[in-house]
């Protein structure tokens, strides 16, 4: 019982306090309106409303408050479209506002990530250290590189979902360690590009997925070589292996490729366009041209002579990845809304 009269007691004295506080909020409010009453004749007409039924001060609220969003959505639109503001507070708008970047098809590039992603990008170009001898690109230029990658993210999230692609925790994880401790990842984006670890995930998530896209759609081959200064050495290496000796091994004695020669010359996987860029196009050629097991005639490039190996092959599509791309981008409806 001594319980029940205490709960009693608190109840009382808190609907007292209720009561009290609404009496004062009564009083602020005859106040202010009566004030303003006296100046503005609509607010009288108003005032008298709300007191021939108070239920309308709830509704006048309501309406209120949609009119303010509806103004400040009118706002948005203007800010992110005509004036092409980057304003934080314009940001701001665009998660609260469902104001598109661009259209794929059916699905939404949301405004708000074009300028999350636009303000990373600006930031880095602050803070790295800058070539003098380079000329910084343009505002034009970075928003254009900013919309059009992110059109290109979501036809790359399309294609996966058709083809039932997806990124695992587990892989995430994995590339996160790949580039350090959490704590030490944290810091150097934020002071780089002013983003946090959650944007930071985002991000690698759609490399991920982009490039398990890749290897999918696209011809993928595991090159090894020896690399050598002369022809006469190409030759003594190309003779040791018609001799029968392991690729591995004539790599280790002969190949001043001081990266690779200890693990065998092995390069990696490769797809069309990559090694063009990274060593020359005659070994690129060759790297797609042989069969596999088959040891390649010497290929002179930039860094000396080449003999080359592919030790596997997937996929039957030698088309570059820009090459695929564009043949896949003109099967979608792309509508861009933000303008360069």
């Amino acid at each position: 019982m001594g319980q029940l009269s205490t709960v009693t007691n608190f109840l009382s004295r808190l609907k007292a306090a209720f009561r009290t506080v609404w009496t004062v909020l009564q009083q602020i409010y005859v106040f202010v309106w009566g004030q303003l009453q006296l100046r503005l004749p609509f607010v009288r007409a108003l005032v008298a409303r709300h007191v021939r039924n108070p239920a309308t001060v709830f509704i006048d609220i309501a309406i209120f408050i949609l009119a303010l969003y509806g103004l400040f959505g009118v706002i948005g639109y203007i800010l992110v479209y005509p004036k092409k503001s980057e304003t934080r507070f314009t940001e701001t708008l665009t998660i609260l506002y469902p104001l598109p970047a661009a259209k794929v098809n059916n699905s939404l590039v949301w405004g708000h990530k074009f300028l999350e992603r636009l303000r990373f990008l600006n930031t880095f170009n602050e803070r790295s250290p800058q070539d003098a001898t380079a000329k910084p690109p343009t505002d034009k230029e970075l928003r254009e590189r900013v919309l059009e990658g992110l059109v290109q993210d979501q036809i790359i999230f399309l294609e996966a979902k058709k083809r039932g692609i997806r990124v695992t925790e587990e892989e995430l994880e994995a590339a996160l360690k790949s580039q350090g401790e959490i704590g030490e990842i944290t810091k150097k984006i934020n002071e780089l590009y002013g983003m946090g670890i959650a944007d930071f995930k985002a991000i690698v998530a759609e490399q991920i997925l982009k490039e398990k896209v890749k290897n999918t759609v696209l011809t993928r081959v595991r090159v090894r070589h020896i690399l050598v200064s002369s022809p006469q050495a190409a030759t003594a290496a190309k003779n040791a292996l018609g001799g029968g000796r392991d690729f591995t091994d004539v790599a280790k004695e002969f190949s001043q490729d001081a990266k690779t020669k200890d693990g065998g010359g092995d390069l990696g996987y490769w797809r069309k366009g990559e090694l063009s860029l990274q060593i020359s196009p005659g070994f690129e050629e060759t790297a797609f041209t042989i069969e596999v097991n088959q040891v390649s005639d010497a290929i002179q490039s930039p860094f000396g002579f080449h003999i080359v190996q592919v030790t596997e092959r997937s996929g039957d599509n030698l088309q570059t990845y820009e090459e695929w791309y564009q043949q896949i981008l003109s099967t979608y409806h792309v509508r861009r809304y933000v303008h360069p």
